[in-house]
């Protein structure tokens, strides 16, 4: 009996000093976040020029670890790309690839066909290089040789582009004029060649003062270049290349100087994407030895043969709908979120229009449980700064992707501090390097960051901060770097 009892007592003792012992440990926690947050706020609220809206959630439930006016609506910049993306992989799915269709309108002679080319697009903004390593016309080639195949050397007729899956409006609401040479400010078409853009390769001459050459990849008649960039004497004079477009925007003026026998490859976005898709695609039918007796053509522009005359020659399928994904939030390509909510209104409401679009990204992210209705969306981007959203909704999309089945899938897709795409050169050296997987924002005066963090203690939280501020954004960077390492550390 005595026995009994002293084994009573020692576990009443062991349970007692168990109870003590995590008491202690939830206040020590309880303390430490305290601690945490009162460093948090010090970080955002040091500077009245700054406007924040920010939220910290544990991925696991409970209350958020920080939240600072997480409903404020403010410029997002290009952390819209989260919804317009997250909402394309959740209706789509990762499988999903863009078709183009090629079809042959007339009638066939020998080898000739008497009639146009017709290219149908169907939203696909990744023909060209970046999943051909870098060679530019090789699915153009590729047609070539199907029409050779089948003993077609001749088109007696045009090469015409149709791209009516999307709208005729081409770029975002209020979209900056003065970006419109920009890679990111390209416009957007239902059939899109190389990012909708030109590749210009620059190479200083051997003597100071000589004209830099030029070269257009790809080579074509499309654009004209009037050359205005000289070999620098030395690094010092070097002003770097400026491009800009002019007589209607048919010829792009590049000024500026360069290094001597240095070369440097850059990007200016193109008019009318689907004239400069034909016309590419009728040079390189040519120079693989297709003759083309018409010209190349926008559908909107000529009188195209009736649909009951086309006669399907191949169809085109772009690389599954992760792969584009991942261009799109890891380098931030603004064309492809263009393309990801055009192709939703046009997939769910037959409209590939921005406005529906819009509509279709909120519909399909309230389906799973996150409600928009308080966000505007005015582009897919990003790029315009008449978009507005808040931490609250970031977060909320970011719980709800969390709790699909892609859920993996969409982090791997994201920027990986320290690591990968737009986040591979920050946070390198601190707590935050590689616990930080998550969409990058940047305009003028606009910084935002939303996404994930794993804190060294095994927590994982979905965050959202977004700055808007009316002096240099460069310092936002830093304060949202200085956060997400606080709390990789102590969270």
């Amino acid at each position: 009996m005595m026995c009994s009892m002293r084994l009573f007592q020692k576990r009443i003792q062991t349970a007692a000093l168990a109870a003590a012992v995590l008491f202690l440990s939830l206040s020590f926690s309880i303390s430490a976040q305290a601690a945490l947050r009162d460093d948090l706020n010090t970080l955002f609220q040091e500077n009245a020029n700054q406007n924040w809206s920010v939220l910290v959630y544990p991925l696991n439930g409970g209350k958020p670890l920080y939240s600072l006016a997480p409903e404020r609506k403010l410029i997002p910049a290009s952390n819209i790309k989260l919804f317009s993306g997250a909402a394309a992989l959740l209706q789509l799915g990762p499988d999903f690839r863009y078709e183009t269709k090629v079809h042959l309108a007339g009638a066939r002679t020998g080898n000739v066909w008497k009639g146009a080319l017709i290219v149908e697009g169907g939203g696909d903004p990744s023909i060209g290089g970046r999943f051909n390593g870098g060679d530019l016309t090789e699915t153009f080639r590729q047609w070539a040789a199907k029409l050779k195949l089948d003993g077609i050397t001749t088109i007696d007729g045009d090469i015409i582009g149709v791209d009516d899956y999307f709208d005729d409006v081409n770029l975002g609401l209020n979209w900056d004029p003065g970006y419109r040479e920009e890679w990111y400010s390209a416009e957007v078409s239902a059939l899109s060649y190389n990012d909708a853009c030109i590749d210009l390769i620059i190479r200083g001459e051997a003597k100071a003062g000589q004209r830099a050459s030029i070269t257009l990849d790809p080579p074509t008649s499309y654009l004209k270049i009037d050359n205005k960039v000289t070999t620098a004497s030395s690094s010092k004079n070097v002003q770097g290349v400026r491009i800009e477009r002019i007589d209607d925007a048919k010829t792009l003026r590049v000024s500026g100087s360069v290094r001597a026998k240095r070369t440097s490859t850059h990007f200016a976005s193109t008019p009318n994407p689907t004239l400069y898709f034909v016309t590419v695609l009728k040079e390189t039918l040519e120079r693989e030895g297709i003759t083309i007796t018409g010209g190349a053509k926008d559908a909107d522009e000529v009188e195209t043969p009736d649909r009951n005359s086309w006669n399907l020659l191949l169809v085109h399928r772009s690389e599954p709908l992760e792969r584009l994904l991942n261009v799109c939030l890891k380098n931030s390509q603004n064309l492809y979120a263009e393309h990801f909510l055009k192709t939703l209104g046009a997939e769910m409401y037959g409209i590939g229009s921005y406005t529906v679009g819009a509509m279709a990204v909120k519909s399909v992210l309230f389906q799973h449980g996150c409600n928009l209705d308080s966000i505007y969306l005015a582009d897919g981007s990003g790029l315009s700064r008449e978009n507005r959203a808040n931490a609250q909704a970031f977060v909320d999309l970011l719980r709800a992707v969390e709790r699909s089945p892609h859920a993996a899938l969409f982090k791997s897709l994201l920027p990986e501090s320290g690591s990968s795409g737009t986040l591979k050169s920050r946070m390198k050296d601190t707590a935050a390097n590689g616990r930080v997987l998550a969409k990058t924002g940047t305009l003028n005066g606009v910084r935002g960051l939303s996404g994930y963090i794993s804190s060294r203690n095994g927590t994982t939280y979905a965050f959202s901060m977004i700055g808007n501020t009316s002096t240099r954004g460069y310092r936002i960077t830093q304060i949202i770097d200085s956060a997400c390492a606080l709390i990789a550390e102590k969270g």
